[in-house]
Protein backbone atom coordinates (compact mmCIF):
# COMPACT_ATOMS: atom_id res chain seq x y z
CA UNK A 1 0.00 0.00 0.00
CA UNK A 2 1.13 3.47 -0.38
CA UNK A 3 2.27 5.15 2.57
CA UNK A 4 -0.21 7.93 2.60
CA UNK A 5 -3.43 5.38 2.31
CA UNK A 6 -1.35 3.86 5.66
CA UNK A 7 -0.95 7.59 7.61
CA UNK A 8 -4.86 8.16 6.49
CA UNK A 9 -5.90 4.77 7.05
CA UNK A 10 -3.63 5.31 10.75
CA UNK A 11 -5.25 8.37 11.74
CA UNK A 12 -8.84 7.25 11.20
CA UNK A 13 -8.25 4.56 13.49
CA UNK A 14 -6.82 6.58 15.76
CA UNK A 15 -9.08 8.98 15.71
CA UNK A 16 -12.09 7.21 16.09
CA UNK A 17 -10.46 5.16 19.14
CA UNK A 18 -10.22 8.29 20.52
CA UNK A 19 -13.46 9.22 19.63
CA UNK A 20 -14.76 6.13 22.15
CA UNK A 21 -12.57 6.62 24.45
CA UNK A 22 -13.53 10.22 24.87
CA UNK A 23 -17.49 9.35 24.98
CA UNK A 24 -16.70 7.59 27.55
CA UNK A 25 -15.86 10.58 29.77
CA UNK A 26 -19.23 12.28 27.60
CA UNK A 27 -17.14 14.15 25.57
CA UNK A 28 -18.46 13.88 22.43
CA UNK A 29 -17.06 14.14 19.06
CA UNK A 30 -19.53 12.90 16.25
CA UNK A 31 -19.74 16.13 14.72
CA UNK A 32 -16.14 16.56 14.25
CA UNK A 33 -15.35 13.50 13.08
CA UNK A 34 -17.36 13.90 10.17
CA UNK A 35 -16.12 17.43 9.57
CA UNK A 36 -12.04 16.46 9.95
CA UNK A 37 -13.24 13.01 7.10
CA UNK A 38 -14.81 15.61 4.59
CA UNK A 39 -12.21 17.95 5.13
CA UNK A 40 -9.46 15.79 4.57
CA UNK A 41 -11.06 14.39 1.77
CA UNK A 42 -11.94 17.74 -0.22
CA UNK A 43 -8.18 18.17 -0.09
CA UNK A 44 -6.62 14.96 -1.01
CA UNK A 45 -9.15 15.38 -3.53
CA UNK A 46 -8.18 18.88 -4.51
CA UNK A 47 -4.45 18.02 -4.46
CA UNK A 48 -5.08 15.35 -7.10
CA UNK A 49 -6.56 17.93 -9.01
CA UNK A 50 -3.79 19.91 -9.03
CA UNK A 51 -1.07 17.21 -9.83
CA UNK A 52 -3.06 16.20 -12.94
CA UNK A 53 -4.38 19.55 -13.67
CA UNK A 54 -7.71 18.33 -14.97
CA UNK A 55 -11.28 16.72 -13.54
CA UNK A 56 -11.02 12.72 -13.56
CA UNK A 57 -14.30 10.81 -11.93
CA UNK A 58 -12.31 9.59 -9.16
CA UNK A 59 -11.46 13.51 -8.34
CA UNK A 60 -15.41 14.58 -8.79
CA UNK A 61 -16.11 11.35 -6.51
CA UNK A 62 -13.44 12.43 -3.83
CA UNK A 63 -14.80 15.87 -3.83
CA UNK A 64 -18.48 15.18 -3.56
CA UNK A 65 -18.08 12.97 -0.72
CA UNK A 66 -15.84 15.49 1.11
CA UNK A 67 -18.45 18.00 0.52
CA UNK A 68 -20.92 15.31 1.72
CA UNK A 69 -19.23 14.84 4.86
CA UNK A 70 -18.12 18.17 6.08
CA UNK A 71 -21.66 19.36 5.41
CA UNK A 72 -23.77 16.08 7.03
CA UNK A 73 -25.35 14.91 3.64
CA UNK A 74 -27.37 15.98 1.42
CA UNK A 75 -29.94 17.67 4.31
CA UNK A 76 -26.72 19.85 5.60
CA UNK A 77 -26.25 21.35 1.75
CA UNK A 78 -29.63 21.97 1.39
CA UNK A 79 -29.78 23.99 4.51
CA UNK A 80 -26.55 25.69 3.52
CA UNK A 81 -28.18 26.58 0.29
CA UNK A 82 -31.29 27.89 2.39
CA UNK A 83 -29.44 29.62 5.22
CA UNK A 84 -27.45 31.70 1.96
CA UNK A 85 -30.37 32.17 0.27
CA UNK A 86 -32.21 33.99 3.34
CA UNK A 87 -28.82 35.75 3.84
CA UNK A 88 -28.58 36.99 0.92
CA UNK A 89 -32.46 38.21 0.83
CA UNK A 90 -32.43 39.88 4.11
CA UNK A 91 -29.38 41.70 2.91
CA UNK A 92 -30.81 42.75 -0.13
CA UNK A 93 -34.12 43.60 2.14
CA UNK A 94 -32.00 46.13 4.26
CA UNK A 95 -29.74 47.57 1.48
CA UNK A 96 -32.45 48.21 -0.88
CA UNK A 97 -34.55 49.62 1.83
CA UNK A 98 -31.69 52.85 2.77
CA UNK A 99 -31.55 53.47 -1.30
CA UNK A 100 -35.40 53.61 -2.02
CA UNK A 101 -35.59 56.04 1.51
CA UNK A 102 -32.68 58.11 0.38
CA UNK A 103 -34.06 58.55 -3.12
CA UNK A 104 -37.59 59.12 -1.32
CA UNK A 105 -35.86 61.90 0.71
CA UNK A 106 -34.46 63.56 -2.26
CA UNK A 107 -37.47 63.73 -4.35
CA UNK A 108 -39.87 64.76 -1.24
CA UNK A 109 -37.49 67.61 -0.62
CA UNK A 110 -37.19 68.72 -4.13
CA UNK A 111 -41.48 68.84 -3.94
CA UNK A 112 -40.90 71.04 -1.15
CA UNK A 113 -38.52 73.37 -2.51
CA UNK A 114 -40.46 73.74 -5.96
CA UNK A 115 -43.91 73.32 -4.95
CA UNK A 116 -46.04 74.50 -1.69
CA UNK A 117 -49.16 72.59 -0.28
CA UNK A 118 -50.92 75.61 -0.91
CA UNK A 119 -50.36 76.27 -4.68
CA UNK A 120 -53.76 75.01 -5.63
CA UNK A 121 -55.03 76.86 -2.96
CA UNK A 122 -53.42 80.41 -4.01
CA UNK A 123 -54.02 79.41 -7.75
CA UNK A 124 -58.05 78.66 -7.17
CA UNK A 125 -58.93 81.91 -5.30
CA UNK A 126 -56.56 83.75 -8.16
CA UNK A 127 -59.05 82.17 -10.16
CA UNK A 128 -61.98 82.98 -8.26
CA UNK A 129 -60.80 86.61 -7.82
CA UNK A 130 -60.32 87.26 -11.18
CA UNK A 131 -64.36 86.56 -12.34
Amino acid sequence: MKLAIKVMGGALLIFIGLSIILSLLGIHLGGLFGLIVGASLLYWGYTRYKEKNEWSVTTIIIIAAGVLMTFGGIGGIISLLIGLLLLYGGYELIKGKKEKDELFDVQYEESIVTKSHYDPLDEEFNRLMKK
